[in-house]
C-alpha cells in the first residue's frame, strides 16, 4: 500500500444542475471528479524521501547551465561544490542528485546537478541559501538521508563549498513518556520543515518524512532571520499502528531561537498539552475506526497527516494536542476487520486546542447530513459544486459511499449531471437567476445503519462576478445536535435537538428566519411536527420518542429559511437509533 496525503473515501452521487427561467443554457455536461481511494486510508505522504521532495523548491527552480554563456558569465562568480556522505566519501550521483540555491532576497531561485557530489558553475551575486541531501549506506544495508543546509552564503566572489554529511545529527520527536514513539506502519512516523525568511516571507525550503526506523540527519545552521526546523507528529505506545490507549500529536519548533540546533530534537511535555478525551461511537453495526492528524505548519505548501488506528467500536482514547497549532484532522470508519480496503466513511475539519488541559469531543457520532459547502461561481458563469454530504455537528466534512444528487430551477430545467456527491462542474447562463439544488443520497454500507438516505432541497440566488475573483455561492445548512450513546442511540421518551445555520469558506454562520422539524419512526413513510423554539446559539426542538414500540431510528426532516431568502429542505432517514 503506497504512502499517501491524509484521503479518504469519495461517495458516489449523480446530480443535476437546472437553470433559472426565462433565460436558455445549454445542457453541460459535468466535470466528473471521481476518484478510488480504496485501500489507502491508511496512508500518508510518500513511499521515501525522494531528494527532490526534500529540496521542496527545486520544483519552480531554474537549472544552472554547465556551460554558461560569455554574457551571463561577465556578471557571475563560478561556484564549487563538493559533497560528502556520512562516511565522509562523495556520494554516488543517485544518491545525491542536486544542490539548491535560493537567494535570500527572492529573486534568484536555481539548483545544479551532482554529479558523483560535485557541481561546477556560475552563481548571479547575492546571498543564498545553499541546500543538499544525500544518501549514506549504512552498515546493514539501508541508506540514512542526511540533509546539509547554510542558511546563508555571501557570493560576491568565486566560492568553493564543502556540504559535509558527517556534520549532521539525527531528528527525532519524544515526550515524557517512556514507551512513546513514533506510529509505525506505511502511515506513521513524523515531517520535519525547514523555514527561513526569503524575500520578506516565511517559505519553506526543505521537508524531509522521519521514523524511528529510517531516521533521518540535518546539520546545525544560523542563526538566520526566520529559521526554524518544525517537526510534527503522531505517537502511540510502543508505535503501535492499532488499538494504542493513547496518541500524541506534537509540533513545534526544535528550538526557540532562529537556529538549527546541534540537537535537532523535538522534545514535549505532557503537561503543556491538551488533554484530549475522545469518544468513537459504533453506527449501529461492527466496524472499526482509523484517525489521520497533521499540524498546518508555517511556510506554505502541502500539509501531511499521519496514521493511527483507534480500532473496534465504540472506544474512548485519549488523545493529545500540542495547543495553538491548527490541526487537520479525520476519524474513518470501515469494515470491523479494519482492513480498510474498501471505501470508507470519513468526517474531517480543522481543529485547534488554544491551551493545555481536559477537553472532550465527540468524532463518529451523528446525525450525519450535509455539511458546510465550498461552492463558488467565475465570471465565465462556470458553476463549481462543492458540498459534504456526510458531515456532522463535530466535524464540517464528510464523505460516504452514496449514491446519487440533482439540481433543477424552479422550472424543472436540467443543466448538468453528476456522479459524485455533492460535486459537480456546471455552466450558468449571463445575469442573476434563482436555481434549485436537489440532493439524494443513498448509504447502504456494512458498518454503519445511519443516514441511509438522504433528500436535501435548496433554493438560491446567482450571478456571474464581474470581476475575475471567484464569488462565493453558499447554500443553507442546517446542522443537529443530539445527546446519543456509544452506539449513536438516543433513549425512548423526551429529548432535545438542537439546531444551527452552519456556512462554509470562513463564512459568518447565517441567521435563519423560519425553521420547522418533523420526525418519523417509520423510514420516512409518516411524519410528525415537533415544538421548536429560538435559543440564543439557533434553534431547539424537543421530541418524544415512542416508547413499547417496534420503532428502531429516528428520522428528521428540517425545513429552513434564512433571512436573505434562502431555503433548505433536508431530509435524514436513520439520523440516529432508539434504544430501550
Amino acid at each position: 500500500m503506497k504512502r499517501q496525503l491524509t484521503l479518504t473515501g469519495a461517495p458516489l452521487v449523480a446530480m443535476a444542475l437546472l437553470a433559472p427561467s426565462p433565460a436558455s443554457a445549454s445542457l453541460a455536461s459535468p466535470t466528473p471528479l471521481a476518484h478510488d481511494y480504496r485501500g489507502l486510508y491508511g496512508g500518508q505522504a510518500r513511499a521515501q524521501n525522494r531528494l527532490s521532495d526534500v529540496l521542496v523548491g527545486i520544483e519552480n527552480a531554474k537549472r544552472l547551465p554547465p556551460s554558461p554563456s560569455a554574457t551571463s558569465a561577465a556578471a557571475s562568480h563560478a561556484v564549487t561544490v563538493d559533497v560528502l556522505d556520512r562516511h565522509g566519501r562523495p556520494p554516488k550521483t543517485a544518491d545525491a542528485e542536486y544542490v539548491y540555491f535560493r537567494s535570500l532576497d527572492g529573486k534568484e531561485d536555481v539548483y545544479g546537478d551532482l554529479k558523483d557530489g560535485h557541481f561546477t558553475g556560475r552563481l548571479a551575486p547575492g546571498e543564498y541559501i545553499v541546500l543538499t541531501g544525500v544518501y549514506t549506506a549504512e552498515p546493514d544495508g539501508a541508506k540514512s538521508l542526511s540533509v546539509v543546509y547554510l542558511s546563508r552564503v555571501v557570493f560576491d566572489r568565486d566560492r568553493s563549498l564543502v556540504l559535509d554529511a558527517r556534520k549532521a545529527r539525527p531528528i527525532s520527536v519524544k515526550v515524557d513518556r517512556p514507551d512513546a514513539r513514533l506510529v509505525g506502519g506505511e502511515g506513521g512516523g513524523a515531517v520535519a520543515r525547514i523555514v527561513q525568511t526569503i524575500g520578506g516571507e516565511v517559505e519553506r525550503v526543505g521537508e524531509m518524512l522521519v521514523t524511528d526506523d529510517d531516521p533521518v540527519h540535518v546539520t546545525p545552521s544560523g542563526p538566520a532571520p526566520g529559521l526554524k526546523l518544525l517537526v510534527q507528529g503522531r505517537l502511540t505506545k510502543n508505535g503501535a499502528v492499532m488499538d494504542s490507549p493513547y496518541i500524541y500529536n506534537v509540533a513545534g519548533s526544535v528550538s526557540g531561537k532562529d537556529i538549527i540546533p546541534a540537537d535537532p530534537t523535538l522534545r514535549v511535555r505532557t503537561a503543556d498539552l491538551a488533554e484530549v478525551k475522545t469518544n468513537y461511537a459504533r453506527q449501529g453495526r461492527p466496524a472499526c475506526a482509523g484517525t489521520h492528524a497533521g499540524a498546518i505548519l508555517s511556510g506554505g505548501g502541502f500539509n501531511t497527516g499521519f496514521f493511527a488506528g483507534i480500532g473496534a467500536l465504540p472506544a474512548t482514547r485519549t488523545e493529545y494536542f500540542s495547543p495553538k497549532f491548527d490541526w487537520e484532522t479525520d476519524a474513518g470508519i470501515g469494515p470491523g476487520d479494519c482492513e480498510f480496503d474498501e471505501m470508507i466513511s470519513t468526517n474531517s475539519g480543522v481543529e485547534n486546542f488554544p491551551r493545555a488541559g481536559v477537553h472532550t469531543r465527540d468524532r463518529t457520532t451523528g446525525p450525519f447530513g450535509p455539511g458546510p459547502d465550498y461552492n463558488y461561481l467565475l465570471n465565465d458563469g462556470t458553476f463549481r459544486l462543492m458540498v459534504p454530504m456526510f458531515t456532522s455537528w463535530h466535524l464540517p466534512e464528510g464523505l460516504a459511499p452514496a449514491d446519487r444528487t440533482t439540481l433543477q430551477d424552479a422550472t424543472g430545467k436540467v443543466i448538468g449531471t453528476s456522479d459524485e456527491a455533492g460535486w459537480g462542474e456546471f455552466r450558468l447562463p449571463p445575469g442573476r437567476g434563482t436555481y434549485k439544488l436537489t440532493a439524494d443520497a443513498h448509504h447502504q454500507v456494512a458498518w454503519s445503519d445511519l443516514s441511509t438516505r438522504q433528500h436535501a432541497v435548496w433554493t438560491f440566488t446567482a450571478q456571474p462576478p464581474a470581476a475575475d475573483e471567484p464569488a462565493d455561492v453558499p447554500l443553507l445548512i442546517v446542522r443537529h445536535r443530539v445527546r446519543l450513546d456509544d452506539d449513536n442511540g438516543a433513549p425512548r421518551g423526551s429529548q432535545t435537538i438542537d439546531l444551527e445555520g452552519r456556512a462554509g469558506n470562513g463564512k459568518p454562520n447565517p441567521a435563519i428566519r423560519e425553521l420547522a422539524l418533523q420526525v418519523s419512526y417509520d423510514d420516512g413513510a409518516t411524519w410528525a411536527n415537533a415544538p421548536v423554539s429560538r435559543t440564543p446559539d439557533g434553534w431547539r426542538a424537543t421530541v418524544r420518542n415512542p416508547k413499547g414500540s417496534k420503532a428502531r431510528h429516528v428520522s428528521l426532516r428540517t425545513i429552513a429559511e434564512d433571512t436573505t431568502g434562502r431555503t433548505v429542505d433536508q431530509t435524514v432517514i436513520h439520523a440516529y437509533a432508539l434504544h430501550d
